[in-house]
This record gives structure tokens, sequence and C-alpha cells, in this order.
């Protein structure tokens, strides 16, 4: 072994006990069967140098011999070698084979790198009887890493787990404080007995690939314990993972759910020192009402002077009602003509072509679009108004900065030109329900706040709360959108917004937008309804439908995927609401009370 280039001969015993030299033997190997080769007794030309003990001791300059067996392959009288096998370390005491002796060391050999000692079998330390590459009886120092394989190129089945579940079974895993027995510690090295952990038999029931069965185990007073298990706690590790995992996705919601009762407990603490003021005033009023009036009597106590008293302060109330009566009634005169100037502005803007075409759009379920009425009404002049933004001027939706703009997309070359369209005629039972009169407004308003009250919403317009939302934009270019898309001569104010939004010629078909629409407070989202136009293709149009959208969103960020590039025009009505007390259902005179509308209406800017 100290000489690896050194080459010890072999020799081969023959019928008569005469020694000859051993020569390669020829084996032919099929390739569907399994040869053996059996060879004659051999013998060493030599024996291993320094094999006498010292003091029974084994010699420390003991010399050692490896066999070394090799298959080769001849190919025109050369030898290439296949594969070989090198033996354990041997000593050598005669040339006879019955005195060869293996050492105690010659399963631990020297490895290729440095400083490196391997051995093929397994390894037990305080046991005879090892079950695994390495099995240790007692206390073992780590002062470095464990390491374990985690490549995912050496994985496969790769799939999420249920964290609720992994929580579940952590809750079920009971915890105990326990004592092993000392017949069992003696036995496998433990000496501090006392422990916290878990028990197998337990984790089993409901975690079983964490527990494993080793086999029997014997202790010192001859007690066998069969079937003995054992606990992976890196499989119970992972558990605790993913039950943290689950714990942090329950704490996120609560920390969400705290801050709007927080949000909500502000606003009713608001409200109930308004109504607390509101009564403390009240009171000290009635009651220096009531002193002076008392002031002004005789001081005799009679009976007919407490009737008196009781009378006057029964007046001075109806007084005060009275004028409360009138104070609301003038405020109802003012809503009432607060309600036709708004009447007459909605006209004037109803009777815009943008406007109706755009109100055409969303309210209709049965009209298909046309891709040239609508360009023509929206890229047409406008003769109504010279206050109306041109649309040349309005940014478009463009994604040339993330893709390429070199081929026009969903916009033929030529589009037929259409000549001004005549919006002014409309349904004449629709203009009889109109309430045009002061009696009919005032009518609407009774019915409207005794809904309000049967409802007990009424407080909701004392805790001035927003509906309205703080930012639009489209997430995959980051582009506002404002008041520049909201016309002048359409409905934009509080409670109704319309915005028309232009897409570039440029934008391909089957890219997605992303409308991503902020609120200041937690409020919820209704998609009441949409529109498609005209499909750029068959194909698209057999791919988008109405169950392909989201019905509501919730919360402060609401995104909506919009597949407006697969159309020449679309529409997309959403009402933006207090949670449970609006939906898509409700009368649109709540409009900027409990509800904002806004409508957006998409369309390809072809010129």
């Amino acid at each position: 072994v100290e000489a690896p280039n050194q080459t010890i001969a072999i020799e081969q015993s023959q019928s008569d006990r005469s020694k000859k030299t051993f020569h390669p033997v020829k084996v032919d190997l099929p390739g569907d069967q399994i040869t053996k080769v059996t060879l004659g007794r051999l013998h060493f030309s030599e024996t291993t140098a320094n094999n006498m003990r010292k003091k029974g001791k084994p010699n420390p300059d003991q010399r050692y011999f490896m066999l070394v067996v090799g298959l080769y392959a001849v190919s025109q009288d050369q030898f290439y070698l296949l594969s070989a096998n090198v033996s354990e370390k041997i000593i050598v005491r005669a040339s006879n084979p019955g005195q060869f002796e293996n050492d105690s060391d010659v399963l631990w050999q020297r490895g290729h790198v440095p400083e490196t000692i391997v051995y093929h079998g397994r390894v037990g330390i305080n046991t005879d009887a090892p079950d695994e590459a390495l099995v240790v009886c007692g206390n073992a120092k780590v002062m470095g890493r464990v390491m374990h394989p985690s490549d995912s190129r050496a994985k496969q089945n790769i799939r999420e787990v249920d964290t609720n579940e992994q929580l579940r079974r952590i809750t079920q895993m009971r915890l105990v404080e326990y004592d092993y027995k000392p017949e069992f510690a003696s036995v496998m090295g433990i000496k501090n007995t006392h422990e916290t952990g878990i028990i197998a038999q337990e984790v089993k029931e409901f975690l079983p690939q964490a527990v494993r069965e080793v086999g029997d185990v014997a202790c010192n007073d001859g007690e066998k314990i069969e079937n003995f298990l054992m606990v992976d706690k890196d499989q119970i590790f992972m558990e605790n993972v993913g039950a943290v995992k689950q714990l942090c996705k329950l704490t996120n919601n609560l920390e969400v759910r705290i801050e709007e009762l927080e949000q909500w407990n502000r606003k009713l603490a608001r409200l109930k020192r308004m109504s607390s003021l509101k009564s403390t005033v009240s009171e000290e009023s009635k009651v220096s009402r009531c002193s002076r009036a008392t002031s002004l009597l005789p001081s005799k106590k009679s009976v007919p002077l407490k009737s008196n008293k009781v009378k006057l302060c029964s007046v001075k109330i109806f007084r005060v009602t009275i004028i409360a009566l009138i104070a609301i009634m003038a405020l109802c005169a003012l809503t009432i003509s607060t309600l036709c100037l708004l009447s007459v502005h909605d006209r004037h803007f109803e009777k815009h072509p943008i406007y109706r075409q755009v109100v055409e759009l969303v309210t209709s379920s049965s009209v298909a679009l046309s891709p040239s009425t609508t360009t023509a009404a929206l890229q047409g002049e406008s003769t109504i108004s010279q206050s109306t933004q041109p649309v040349s001027r309005i940014p478009e939706v463009n994604f040339c900065d993330i893709l390429p703009c070199d081929k026009v997309y969903c916009c033929p070359i030529h589009l037929q030109k259409v000549k001004f369209l005549n919006y002014e005629k409309t349904n004449a039972k629709e203009k009889r329900s109109r309430c045009h009169c002061i009696n009919c407004n005032f009518i609407m308003l009774l019915s409207k706040i005794s809904e309000i009250i049967k409802k007990k919403t009424l407080f909701l317009i004392f805790l001035g709360i927003d509906t309205t939302i703080s930012s639009i934009q489209i997430l995959e270019t980051q582009q506002s959108i404002d008041s520049r898309y909201c016309s002048k001569n359409l409905q934009c104010r509080s409670g109704n917004y319309t915005y028309v939004i232009p897409i570039n010629k440029y934008t391909p078909m089957d890219v997605e937008i992303s409308l991503e629409i902020n609120t200041t407070e937690p409020l919820i989202i209704f998609l009441c309804k949409v529109t498609f136009g005209n499909y750029c293709s068959p194909y698209s149009s057999s791919q988008n439908s109405r169950k392909d959208f989201l019905e509501t969103t919730q919360g402060r960020q609401h995104i909506w995927t919009l597949p407006v590039a697969k159309l020449y025009d679309s529409a997309y009505y959403f009402r933006v609401a207090v949670p449970g007390f609006a939906s898509c259902s409700t009368d649109p005179y709540f409009a900027g009370i409990f509800f904002t509308d806004h409508y957006f209406y998409f369309y390809r800017q072809c010129n």
C-alpha cells in the first residue's frame, strides 16, 4: 500500500501442488446473461514485511498488500481497462492463502481528496448494530452547519402544501416533558435523561410520514422494546414553517379588519359627539325658557299656577316645533330648486351627441356598436360647444415604450366617413315619464327621504364617507386617467363620471389593459355592465365573454383586467359604493351620497 506502483506476482496452484505463473483469464460476456468465473487457488509470490507483533499488539510498521481485480477489453493486441476493484488491506505471513489476515482498519481508506478518510459501509458509535450510514448512541456536537439537498433539478412532483392543514396538525401536536428510563438511557449513551419533546405514537396518528420504525431495541435490564419508533424532526420543523405562514396570513387579515373597525369607530364617535352637543343645547334652551316664564308669574303656590306653568311650557314647545317645521320646509324648497337646476343641466348634456353615444353604448345590451359610428361621433368636430376638448389632444393609451410599434392593428386603412348623426329623437313614453314640475320633484324628494328613513341609513350622510376615486391609472404604462379624458360636454360631476379613452392603433390585439382604481376609504366596486362593440377578428369574439370578468372588488386598491385591445370599441360601467348600502340595482337618485358611477369608453384611434 505504501508503494502503489510496486507489483507482486500472483501464482496459481496446480493439482500436483506445483506453482505456475497466473495468466489473465478470457471471459465472454453475453448481453442477456450473468457470467460467473471461478479460478483456482492463488498465491502471492512474496509475503508482507514487518509481520511480527510487538507485545501482542500489531506492529506499527506493518506492511500490507491489496489485491486488484481488473476487467480489460482486448482489441488488436491492445488492452483497455474497463473496470477495476480493489480489495481490503491484506497481511500475507506465508505463501499459503490460509495465512491471509484482515487488518482492523481495512475498511478505512484514504480518499482521493487530501485529508479525507473513506469508509464503505455503515458506521456505529457506541453501538455494534448500525442500521443507517451513521448511528450515534449519545450526544453529538456539530460546530458547523448541517446541509440538506434542496436543488430543484434533483426534485420532481413539486407542489404547494396546504398551510391551513399544517397549522391544524401543529395545533393537535402535544408538547410534553419526560424522563428516559435509566436502562434505556444507559444503552443509548444518554446522560441527561430529562427532555422536552413529543410522543411518536401521537404524532403517527396525524403525521405518519414523520415517524419511522427502526426495529427492536434491547435495554440493560433485558427488556426488549419491539418496533422502536423514532421521529423525523426536520419534517416537524417544515410543518412549523407552514403553520407560521398561515398565522401570518391570518394576522394580516386581522390587521386590515381592525383598521377598518377603527375608522368606523372614529366616525361613530364623531356622530355621537354631534348628537350629544345638540341634545345639550336643546335642553339648556328649554330650561331657560321655562325659567323665564315662571319668573313672570306670581309666587303663590297653588294648583291653578302649576297648571298654567305646564300650559306655558307646552305652548313654547309647540312654537319651537312650528319653527322647526318651517325651517325644514325652507330646506325642502332649496332642495327642490337645486333639483330643478340639475335637471336642466342634465337635459343640456343629454342633447350632446357624444354623451348620447356613450350612454347608449353602456345601457344597451342587445345592439352592437358600429366602429364607424362611434369613431365618427367621437372624432368629428363638435358644432354644439366650442369648449369641447379636441380628441387629438387627449393622450392615447400607448404601449410603444414596451412593445414594437411597427404594425397597425384593428384599424382599416380607409374609414367610411359618417356625417353628423341626429340624437334628438327620444321615446315619447320616456318624455311623459319625466317630471319637470316642482310638485313632482317635491313628491319624489319625500318618497326618497321616507325610503332612507326606512332603511335607517340616514346616519351615513353625517359620517362623511367619501365614495370618490383618488386616482385611476393603467398599470402597464403607468398612464393616469384624469380630467383630460373627461370631456367638458359630457356628464363629469359628483356622482357620475364618463371617460372617453383612445387606444393607439399600434397596440396588439392580445394585450390586456389592467385598470387600477384607488379609493381613499375601503369601498366596494361593482362591474354593473360590460358592452362590447365590434370585434377585431372572429377569434377574439369567441375568446371574450361576460363570465371572464370579476363582479366586485373590495378595499382601497382595485385592479380590473379589460380586453379593450381585441375590440374596435367597448364600454364598462363601474359603481363605487359603500359596502352594504348600495349595489348595481340601487336607484341612481342616490348617486353622490351612497355611490359614484364611472363610465369608461375605449375606442381605437385609427387617424
